[in-house]
């Protein structure tokens, strides 16, 4: 671009990963604005960011998590229509969204985007919405011979005395940053593993557990980038292990056989086509103790802070974080279709 664009990073948001969000949107920001843009960060429920605080989150120095309490008070102050009709988005060229979580990643927020007309980066709500949704997306994993460890999904009223092969992983349906994730062993961990998911979302996964080593690989446009792999001293890679504890190690490139990683790429590729994925993504799968791929999710908006994977695998594929995000943006207005008027 020989001009630089006008981007507004949306962060924050009301979900359990608020502070997450907003140190994804520092970092992408002030990268961003390294490279010339003129960039101003943007909460949906609280408006415009100032520089000192993205600062603060892009260093991890904000680290308590908001309240239930507090995250219930932002969802009512949630105004997107008012703050679409004033600066910074009057006059933004780019919409870059970096909200995790509920309205971030689950589709609203780009449904609002499309409905005026905005260019943005990342999936559309389709997208966002089938890789938000681990049941969907595993469903149609199966329809498109992506290999997947088989799963049950129950709703509230339907958790009492469940049969399930062990050891299980429970999870949310929907939800991002491993929050509300439980491993059970034995039958009598199961209730209390999934009234713990049942906090974070109305609809709960009990996955087989697959053991082996942990990867994770990034896509850019329709480029995959270098696969990382994550050993953990816990048993499992979760919101803890991902941002707090110091024993995690992220390898990156990881060593693998190389036709391993090809296998990989070609399943990457499928995954972004059955959920209709665009721009970039990050895809996280187990190699289990016969070399054999397992997906787990895919990330319609992974994390972009300072210690996410995402900038670790595009680094180490050669790409420089801010030449990412810059790519990215010039994605968004590739892209874009202006509204046709006859």
């Amino acid at each position: 671009m020989s001009k630089k664009n006008k981007v507004v990073v949306l962060g924050g948001g009301f979900s359990s990963e608020r502070n997450v969000s907003f140190a994804s949107a520092a970092n992408v920001a002030i990268n961003l604005r390294e490279l010339g843009y003129e960039v101003s960060t943007v909460d949906p429920c609280t408006g415009v960011v100032d520089a000192e605080r993205e600062v603060e989150y892009r260093e991890g120095s904000i680290q308590n998590a908001p309240t239930l309490e507090e995250l219930c008070r932002l969802k009512q102050d949630l105004n997107m229509p008012s703050l679409l009709r004033s600066e910074p988005f009057l006059s933004a060229e780019i919409i870059f969204p970096l909200v995790h979580g509920e309205f971030g990643e689950d589709g609203r927020l780009q449904a609002i985007l499309e409905s005026v007309n905005f260019p943005y980066v990342g999936s559309d709500y389709v997208g966002q919405a089938l890789a938000m949704n681990k049941h969907l997306a595993k469903q149609l994993f199966v329809q498109n011979n992506v290999p997947t460890a088989p799963w049950i999904c129950v709703k509230r009223d339907e958790s009492d005395e469940l049969k399930v092969d062990l050891p299980a992983i429970v999870k949310p349906v929907n939800g991002g940053s491993t929050l509300g994730m439980s491993i059970c062993r034995q039958s009598s961990e199961i209730k209390a593993a999934v009234e713990q998911a049942f906090k974070y979302d109305s609809q709960v996964m009990i996955e087989k557990f697959v053991r082996g080593r942990e990867f994770t690989v990034g896509v850019l446009d329709q480029e995959v980038l270098a696969v990382g792999e994550i050993r953990s001293n816990a048993e499992m890679f979760d919101y803890q292990a991902k941002y707090q504890a110091p024993q995690t190690e992220e390898i990156f490139p990881a060593q693998l056989d190389p036709s391993i990683i090809e296998e990989v790429k070609l399943i990457c590729r499928k995954v972004c086509e059955a959920l209709q994925l665009r721009h970039y993504c990050r895809i996280d799968f187990i190699l289990d103790d016969g070399n054999n791929v397992s997906i787990l999710e895919a990330n319609a908006i992974p994390g972009m802070t300072k210690k996410s994977l995402y900038p670790q695998s595009a680094e180490a594929a050669g790409v420089p974080f801010a030449k990412a995000c810059e790519r990215l943006c010039e994605m968004a207005l590739r892209d874009y279709k202006p509204l046709q008027c006859n």
